[in-house]
């Protein structure tokens, strides 16, 4: 198929135009070019044929003709050998008409408009992302999180960030989606995108510094959705040990379910603790973890399992856990054990500073990767380089004797290589 010349040499002016300081309003009397080489035009410059040259040196010319753009041409090749074209932006409006393109600062100021029409009503932190995106895009700068050239998708994307800032409890992933966008899998392609604005902007989540990577993997996706409600089946909360609560005058006892009880999520917000017969209660990452504790420990023990990074319906039964205690005035230590990693520190931090202030770890140090340092796993320079960013951060400072010992040794350790004691208070333990 013959190439339109004449519109990939307008639509690449207009493109440049549109980047430039040109269109928003600055750059005095600067001209927007474009230079003919091997890059820009590499057919004009083939040895073996003179139809592309004499093609393109048509179409520049019925653009020059029609006055949207101007030629230069090499010295000494009037007619023959074009150096470079100019943009005429005095006829913007013709060269857009002649496209069948709308210019791109139109684009930006209806979708900055269409931010501030979802912002009405949304959470505060939603309403912070709507009024950044329409700022950006009143100014003309380009923003990470949309394509402004795709009205339908930016619309989805703003229904779906105000309707979840908006959620009360969890929801299947697919329920939503039907929900909102009126398909049950629409929701899949702007997950990602979805995660990463949550991560950005939710105050569980972002503000811990979650804006420094841009990417996000497809379980890390799973977590920060789940961190505002969005899971991809009801949830449960495991819980194993001794505690006693009371769901609508019914008391119940979580030592009388073995080895564990799964408490659904929906019943968090009605539950009231009656009793917590533990010496401390811990949280642990991972399921398998989880039970291998629970059938080893001897001790007096509420152990919670939080499925990787907890949400903020795991955080408000943590919550509940430590304002009973705290109105009886015992003083039960809250301990976590996770993966000796950038995820396991991340979501111990996570967890201490936005529900446990006094959250201590277990598992998660020297001695212990030492002990199990034949099951440990290498990690990449990239991954390295991640983890070093944590010794900078002095909310992270109770790991960086283990994280300047995994920067030495390259390896990171998984719990699950990890034998817990029979119990936490033996001699010659570690955390006591």
């Amino acid at each position: 198929m013959a190439m339109d010349y004449e519109r990939y040499i307008l639509e690449t002016l207009l493109d440049k135009y549109e980047r430039s300081a040109l269109a928003r309003g600055k750059g005095g009397n600067r001209r927007i070019w474009l230079h003919f080489n091997q890059r820009t035009m590499p057919r004009y410059f083939d040895d073996t044929t003179a139809r592309y040259k004499e093609e393109i040196n048509g179409a520049a010319l019925a653009l020059e003709r029609r006055g949207l753009i101007e030629i230069r041409w090499v010295k000494f090749e009037e007619n023959n050998l074009i150096e470079k074209v100019a943009l005429n932006t005095g006829r913007l409006d013709e060269a857009y008409a002649r496209l069948k393109r709308r210019p791109r600062a139109e684009q930006f100021q209806e979708l900055a408009r269409l931010a501030g029409h979802y912002a009405r009503g949304a959470a505060p932190w939603a309403q912070e992302f709507f009024h950044t995106v329409a700022r950006r895009l009143e100014e003309g700068e380009s923003q990470p999180y949309l394509n402004p050239a795709d009205r339908e998708h930016a619309e989805q994307l703003f229904m779906v960030i105000r309707e979840i800032s908006l959620l009360q409890e969890e929801i299947p992933r697919r329920v939503f989606s039907l929900r909102v966008l009126g398909n049950s899998k629409a929701f899949n392609n702007l997950a990602p995108t979805v995660a990463r604005i949550v991560r950005d902007f939710h105050p569980d989540w972002g503000k811990d510094g979650g804006g420094k990577e841009t990417a996000l993997t497809a379980a890390e996706v799973n977590q920060v959705l789940a961190e505002v409600g969005v899971v991809d089946n009801p949830q449960h909360i495991f819980i194993s040990g001794g505690l006693e609560f009371a769901v609508e005058g019914r008391t119940l006892r979580v030592g009388d379910f073995s080895p564990d009880l799964g408490l659904p999520a929906e019943m968090v917000d009605r539950l009231t603790v009656k009793n917590v017969a533990a010496d401390y209660i811990i949280t642990i990452e991972n399921l398998t973890p989880f039970y291998r504790f629970v059938k080893t420990c001897r001790d007096q023990f509420l152990a919670i399992y939080l499925g990787g990074y907890h949400n903020a319906v795991r955080r408000r039964f943590l919550s509940k856990l430590r304002e009973y205690l705290a109105g009886t005035g015992r003083a039960v230590p809250f301990y976590h054990w996770g993966d000796i990693d950038y995820g396991g520190f991340s979501i111990f931090v996570h967890l201490q500073k936005r529900c446990l202030p006094g959250l201590k770890p277990l598992y998660m140090d020297v001695p212990t990767l030492e002990q199990y340092r034949r099951f440990a796993s290498p990690f990449t320079p990239a991954y390295g380089r991640r983890l070093r960013s944590l010794l900078e951060d002095p909310d992270y400072r109770l790991f960086h004797p283990v994280i300047q010992k995994m920067l030495q040794e390259g390896l990171r350790l998984e719990q699950e290589c990890v034998e817990p004691l029979p119990s936490l208070y033996e001699p010659g333990e570690r955390m006591f």
